[in-house]
């Protein structure tokens, strides 16, 4: 936001625009937003050192003012900044008669755009840090602020006239009271300090002529002892097509919102006014990323609207194969008599077989036993009954036999029958031969066994 620029000393209003100055002894009427810097005619800036507490500098230096007859009527007094310094505070001020105070600040408040004043020492205390000073030159007017880490140096001056002798005499003077102040507490020289020279106003010198502030600094750096730069200034052209340099682009860069002493208010309208260009292009740019981020939501909603379209027809794709496919999964007729079938086979090829079962059985007999009968035995059920449909491998072989006294080892031909039988794979159980009992062989060398298949074994009929 461009501002205009305008300068209030020793009665005379100085306006800058663009490249041009005007010089007025009565108050302009600004259209645009501008800083108004003030010395207020009939003010006075210093600074004095206090004890207790800041929140009472006000009073404690309007009493000492009227005490040592510098103020007679009512003012306004500006504390521009109060430090600590040991038990006590030093406060840079500037006491503005009241009336003064009141028509400057009516004018500021009264213009169509913001109008931030801004008092000159304010902005001289704004514009430097520790260990650096400041020359500010207004025609033949002079004041110094320089700080150093315990002590805030002030003064001022006005010479009798512009003419290069007075300017020279009345820079010399306070020259020799700011090296005074410097060399207090100072003695070992170990603060160095370095000064800026700003001229607010001065006729541009001819060409090959050094300017008037040029001379000024080396006057007052050789009276002094320090550094004196030179501020960057430009040139303005008057309504009388006078040419005049000026340092207020940098004054201006120099100033602040905060040390203005406007009203909160009118400080935040400013500030606000000032941040609208950029909340602007920051609302456009979260705009802009707020469409395209809805865009690409948009984008992807409609993927995922066509995906769901896709999975949803393949699902009726499905559920319609299913359907058609509905009537070839039903089982055939017969399948559960087929299925028994299957299963009964199965049963005989994995359980008891009588054929290859009697095979064995007669080789395990060598002829020192006769096998008198052989039959297939169905396991019982819960009540004792045989089982009417029972697995085809729970069922055993029953065999009957009687041994032949003539051949083998006597009284060992059953229990070689038996031992040949166990390595067949069965299972021997002996039974009574009229009973069932548990009684191997009777009197007449009748017996009978149980015979089932151990589960690692399987009936293989021998070749």
């Amino acid at each position: 936001m461009s501002m205009q620029s305008i300068i209030q000393l020793a009665g005379r209003w100085i306006v800058f625009d663009n490249d041009t100055v005007t010089l007025s002894t009565t108050r302009p009427r600004v259209e645009q937003p501008a800083w108004l810097f003030c010395e207020f005619e009939g003010g006075v800036s210093s600074v004095v050192s206090l004890e207790g507490s800041p929140a009472h500098a006000v009073a404690l230096i309007e009493k000492r003012l009227r005490a040592d007859g510098m103020i007679d009527g009512d003012g306004k007094i500006l504390i521009h900044k109060s430090r600590t310094m040991g038990a006590g505070y030093q406060s840079l001020f500037t006491a503005v008669p009241l009336d003064v105070w009141q028509q400057t600040f009516a004018w500021a408040e009264a213009q169509p755009d913001h109008c931030l004043l801004v008092p000159i020492t304010s902005l001289m205390w704004n514009a430097i840090k520790s260990g650096e000073g400041l020359i500010v030159q207004n025609g033949r007017q002079f004041s110094v602020l320089a700080l150093r880490k315990h002590d805030i140096i002030h003064r001022s001056s006005m010479a009798y006239s512009e003419d290069a002798t007075d300017l020279a005499m009345t820079v010399g003077a306070l020259a020799g009271q700011v090296a005074d102040d410097l060399a207090r507490n100072n003695e070992d020289g170990s603060e160095t300090m370095v000064f800026q020279w700003c001229p607010l106003l001065m006729p541009q010198p001819l060409p090959g002529e050094s300017t008037s502030s040029e001379t000024l600094a080396e006057i007052f750096s050789a009276n002094t002892g320090c550094q004196v730069r030179q501020v960057p200034t430009r040139t303005y052209r008057d309504n009388d097509g006078g040419t005049w340099l000026s340092a207020i682009d940098w004054v201006r860069s120099r100033s602040s919102t905060r040390i203005a002493v406007n009203p909160l208010p009118s400080r935040a309208a400013h500030l606000a006014e000032w941040a609208l260009p950029l909340a602007s292009c920051a609302s456009l740019v979260f705009a802009i990323a707020l469409g395209a981020l809805g865009a690409r939501w948009a984008l992807a909603a409609g993927e995922a609207d066509d995906r769901a379209a896709l999975i949803n027809q393949q699902i009726v794709q499905l559920e319609q194969q299913t359907q058609a496919l509905a009537g070839d999964m039903r089982l055939p007729q017969g399948f559960d008599a087929a299925l028994g079938f299957i299963e009964k086979a199965k049963g005989l090829s994995t359980g008891m077989d009588p054929v290859s079962g009697l095979q064995l059985i007669q080789e395990a007999a060598q002829d020192e036993v006769r096998i008198l009968r052989l039959r297939v035995e169905q396991p019982a059920d819960a009540a004792g009954q045989a089982a009417t449909n029972p697995p085809a491998d729970s069922r055993t072989l029953r065999v009957d036999g009687m041994v032949d006294i003539d051949r083998g080892t006597p009284g060992m031909q059953v229990a070689h029958f038996v031992e040949r039988l166990r390595r067949q794979g069965f299972n021997p159980v002996p039974l009574d031969p009229q009973s069932g009992g548990g009684t191997r062989t009777s009197n007449g060398g009748i017996f009978s066994y149980l015979l089932s298949r151990t589960p690692s074994s399987a009936v293989e009929p021998t070749p």
